[in-house]
């Protein structure tokens, strides 16, 4: 409680922070020359995106044995969103998207296994993305050398990241986690965590399907990076799609830092703080981290909605079987 209390503390601040470089004069100005037909076609291109994260996340639950359908397992995804944009932690809604696919597979390990494997993709074809970008426009780029540090350090902490997820890791740490096994044997962690490895080793047997979902993750963030652009046109930023696709990838990193609650604020700030590099206003780029954002705020309510029904439908069926 008093974790998130000091995250909703931090947002207020940051949002106070990058609202105080926003003009009004300006921002009134480029509410009024929006095109909203472009706002269309950049939610649309998000919408596309989900059903491509959903299509990769279905090609890593069959590996392990249980065959779900798109359909479903999009309403899964909408439905994480609903909690990662209205939950204090993104993580939420992965949790969520676990419980929702363990009801279909029976068990829980395995679902875990693919929505981690499934995340982990997503995140890491940002590194490959932002270093093309940044080659392609290192002759051109202000302020080279700090592009360059943002892209080694993204570089460093994914390696990171995947060191700390091996099962030899977990194993050298067991000696640190000591003075808390009377709690990690009454969750039985040894054993679900033990479980949880043999379901993300059943993937060294099917390369073929991590390879198409690295590629589907490719096409997603790519599909994810245009509708971003598409949103700096319709507010008059006129950067190529090359400036965004080495950008964005360092904004959506950024807004991983559990600081703040969604990222808020911590999104807001390293768009202005990138864009302002390239000559584009802070008021004009507080307003496009906004938009980024309300898309997925409605796809968020979207979730909530197929939620709201799905729990409607299974009242009435808890009703009908009880009457029965």
């Amino acid at each position: 409680m008093k974790g998130n209390l000091l995250r909703l503390a931090v947002t207020i601040a940051l949002l106070a922070l990058v609202l105080s470089r926003v003009d009004r004069e300006e921002l009134s100005l480029a509410g009024s020359e929006v095109r909203v037909l472009l706002l269309f076609a950049a939610y649309a291109l998000n919408l596309v995106m989900v059903f491509l994260n959903t299509y990769r996340w279905q090609i890593l639950v069959r590996p392990l044995g249980a065959s779900v359908g798109l359909l479903r397992l999009t309403s899964y995804y909408f439905v994480c969103m609903f909690f990662n944009n209205f939950m204090p932690t993104s993580i939420g809604g992965d949790v969520i998207r676990v419980l929702d696919l363990a009801r279909d597979t029976g068990e829980r390990s395995s679902a875990m296994a693919s929505v981690l494997v499934e995340r982990l993709l997503g995140l890491y074809v940002l590194l490959p993305i932002s270093i093309a970008a940044f080659l392609y426009l290192h002759p051109t780029l202000p302020e080279r050398g700090s592009f360059l540090a943002a892209e080694a350090a993204m570089a460093v902490l994914f390696v990171a990241g995947t060191l700390a997820i091996r099962r030899s890791t977990l194993r050298r740490a067991e000696p640190l986690l000591k003075p808390f096994a009377p709690l990690l044997d009454r969750m039985d962690a040894r054993r679900r965590a033990g479980r949880l490895y043999d379901f993300l080793d059943a993937y060294k047997k099917h390369l073929g399907a991590v390879l198409a979902a690295f590629l589907l993750s490719l096409l997603s963030r790519s599909v994810w990076v245009f509708s971003c652009w598409i949103l700096a046109e319709s507010l008059g930023i006129h950067l190529s799609v090359a400036h965004f696709f080495l950008l964005m990838p360092l904004v959506e990193i950024g807004r991983m830092i559990p600081l703040s609650l969604a990222g808020i604020g911590i999104r807001e700030g390293v768009m202005l703080l990138l864009l302002r590099l390239f000559g584009v206003s802070d008021t004009r780029a507080v307003l496009l981290a906004f938009l980024i954002y309300g898309i997925f705020v409605v796809n968020g309510l979207i979730g909530g909605i197929v939620y709201g029904f799905r729990g409607f439908v299974e009242s009435r069926k808890r009703r009908r079987d009880a009457a029965a």
